[in-house]
C-alpha cells in the first residue's frame, strides 16, 4: 500500500496513526463479533493522539502503542 510506513521508517506525523487505526479497523472485521467493539475502541484510542506531536518516537507502531497506553492509563485513572 502506497504511503504506508513500516517499523523503522520516520513517522509522517498524524497520517501514520490514522493509517494504523484504519488497518486495525479492517483487521477487526475478521475477528469474532464479540471482539470487534474492543478492536474499534483500540483504533479510536490511537486516533485520539493522531494530532499529538511525538517527535522523539520515530516508529509508527511504537507511537500507536504509546497512544494506547496513555488512553488505558487515563481509563484506569477514571475508575479509581
Amino acid at each position: 500500500m502506497a504511503g504506508c510506513t513500516t517499523p523503522g521508517d520516520a513517522r509522517k506525523g498524524r497520517e501514520d496513526l490514522h493509517e494504523t487505526a484504519d488497518r486495525w479497523l479492517r483487521a477487526a472485521r475478521a475477528l469474532p463479533a464479540g471482539d470487534r467493539p474492543h478492536a474499534e475502541r483500540l483504533a479510536s484510542m490511537v486516533r485520539a493522539h493522531a494530532t499529538d506531536r511525538m517527535p522523539h518516537i520515530r516508529d509508527p507502531l511504537e507511537a500507536a502503542v504509546f497512544s494506547l497506553l496513555i488512553e488505558l492509563a487515563k481509563d484506569q485513572e477514571k475508575e479509581r
